[in-house]
Parts: C-alpha cells; sequence; structure tokens
C-alpha cells in the first residue's frame, strides 16, 4: 500500500524497484530495491535514498529567472566530469569521478516552472552498480493532472504547453489543457517552418495544430456534453478502467480523437492528434501509464468552457 508523508508517495516494491513521487514539485521516480528512504526535509522537495555505501537524492526547485545553461554550470560545479550530454533542451545527463573510489551520474530536468535534479552516487568498478544508477534516473518522469486523471511523461522526450482546443460538435466551445509535444516538434513552435494539412502552404508552428497528446478536465458532467457529440463518430470506450466514449475524426492528412471519461461532475478529456507524416509518437506508453485519483473527484476552478 502507497505511504503518504507530507507531499511524498512512497510505493513498497516487495523487494523489486519501488517508487518515489513527490506532489510538491509532481515528478516521481523508481527506487532500486533494499534502499532505505530517510526523512523528509520540511519543505518537501524531495528525498534521499541509502543502501550502504550508495545514495539517491532527488529534489526539486522553482526556476525563477535562472536558464538552464546556468543551472547545468551550478550542478556541475566542483565535479570531475567524465561524460555528459545534453538530451533535450531541457535535459541533460552527466557521469563524475568522485573521491574515495566513487562515481555519480547525475540527471538535470526543467520543466515551464520547475527543476528536477537527480543524483546517484555508486563504487567504481562495480558494473552492476553501474546499470542500476542509469536504470533508475531513465526512470525520472514528470507527473501532469488533468482533475482526477493522472499522468506520466519523459522529460527528455516531451514538453507540455497550454493549449486551447475545442470538442466535437462544439467548435465555438473553448476547452484549457496541457498538451505534450516531442521535442524536436516544439522546437520550431513559432518559426514560419509548418506544413499543416495537404494545403503545402508553409505556416507558423503553433501548439494548437501540432500532432499531440492533449489532457483536459471540463466542468461538466459526460452526460451532457454527449448529446453535442456527433453520434454517427461516436463509440463506446475505455481508458483506465473507466468506460467513457471516444470520438474520431479524420480530414486533410490530419486526424484527432477525443477520449471523454465521466469523473463525477466533470469529465476528463483526453484528445491525441495527429498527422500522417509525423512517424511514431510513443503516446501509446503514456496512456497505458495514467490512473485516477478518487480523492481529487471534487469541482474544479480551472476554466473548462461554458454552461
Amino acid at each position: 500500500m502507497p505511504v503518504m508523508e507530507d507531499s511524498d508517495r512512497l510505493e513498497d516494491g516487495h523487494g523489486e524497484r519501488g517508487r518515489y513521487t513527490n506532489a510538491r514539485f509532481e515528478f516521481a521516480i523508481d527506487v532500486p530495491p533494499g534502499f532505505v528512504a530517510q526523512p523528509p526535509p520540511e519543505n518537501g522537495d524531495g528525498r534521499v535514498f541509502v543502501k550502504g555505501g550508495n545514495r539517491l537524492q532527488i529534489s526539486g526547485r522553482y526556476n525563477l529567472d535562472a536558464v538552464f545553461d546556468e543551472q547545468i554550470a551550478d550542478a556541475s560545479e566542483g565535479l570531475t566530469l567524465l561524460s555528459q550530454e545534453k538530451l533535450s533542451p531541457a535535459t541533460w545527463r552527466a557521469t563524475a569521478q568522485l573521491e574515495d573510489n566513487k562515481r555519480v551520474v547525475l540527471m538535470l530536468a526543467r520543466g515551464a516552472e520547475k527543476l528536477v535534479t537527480a543524483r546517484f552516487d555508486y563504487r567504481t568498478n562495480e558494473p552492476a552498480e553501474e546499470e542500476q544508477a542509469n536504470r533508475t534516473l531513465n526512470s525520472l518522469v514528470f507527473v501532469g493532472h488533468a482533475g482526477p486523471l493522472i499522468y506520466q511523461y519523459q522529460p527528455g522526450r516531451y514538453t507540455s504547453v497550454p493549449v486551447i482546443f475545442s470538442l466535437p460538435g462544439a467548435p465555438d466551445w473553448p476547452v484549457e489543457g496541457d498538451k505534450l509535444i516531442p521535442w524536436d516538434r516544439a522546437n520550431q513552435l513559432g518559426k514560419s517552418s509548418c506544413h499543416y494539412g495537404l494545403s503545402g502552404q508553409t505556416q507558423i508552428c503553433t501548439a494548437e495544430k501540432e500532432a499531440g497528446l492533449t489532457f483536459a478536465a471540463i466542468d461538466r458532467p459526460l452526460a451532457k456534453l454527449r448529446n453535442q457529440l456527433p453520434a454517427a463518430l461516436t463509440e463506446p470506450t475505455t481508458l483506465a478502467g473507466r468506460d467513457g466514449l471516444e470520438v474520431v475524426e479524420e480530414a486533410e492528412g490530419s486526424g484527432s480523437s477525443y477520449i471523454l471519461i465521466p469523473a463525477g461532475p466533470r469529465t476528463v478529456a483526453v484528445f491525441r492528434s495527429w498527422r500522417k507524416d509525423s512517424g511514431g509518437s510513443g503516446y501509446q506508453a503514456v496512456l497505458q501509464d495514467i490512473s485516477f485519483d478518487a480523492l481529487s473527484e471534487l469541482p474544479s476552478t480551472r476554466k473548462g468552457g461554458k454552461e
């Protein structure tokens, strides 16, 4: 059973890898078997886990005015780096040699308002421990919420961008959501380098028109929403064990899938848009990892459209 301590969520792996989730900065990471959690800090920014001489430290903080390169310089100050790599515009990874026959694997992941730092100290010349360190840092994900729906994504693969979209049958009804977009496409936003549809014309790249996966909580029950949906395109579906509706639309070389799941007085919307030339997105892995938190199914003050 999960253990709740302040902003921490610790899941016992029962001899296998466990899971640590931080609610304040919304991230999660696997914890190797046998690692013991140390007392949590009062500010709830992260946690330290130890096993023998090995140590895992994970924490978050706000970006404020710092740029990513400055944060990388601060994190690596005083370390003898053996290797480093910028995995994406918002993720950096390095290996450093320490004294007393130890090494450290260090990872920074930057979100819109936060920076998460993961550090794993292990013994040099221990391949199994090096593999364990790399596997642990590879498991780091950011956690997002759409009402009671909880989803996770790799910060090195996607960025989350706020967008406004409309449901089928309600083009004048704006819905606010957060959209996951691959970094290679997100880098083009705002530039005149995109081709949407079949017109072949070069357009300004926008988050709304990009292929991606959007999550939103709508302040209206599904029973009221379903009357405006196009019946010919609507079918029953299931998401994370809950029954709902799906609407699929395709036109001009692109397509959209709207999954609507009831969540008490609200509706959770998962909107996937694709282009036929966009290739594989990996969004199926994100969808397979989502869950619902029944405790958070309370009325929301976030805009989800008009009544």
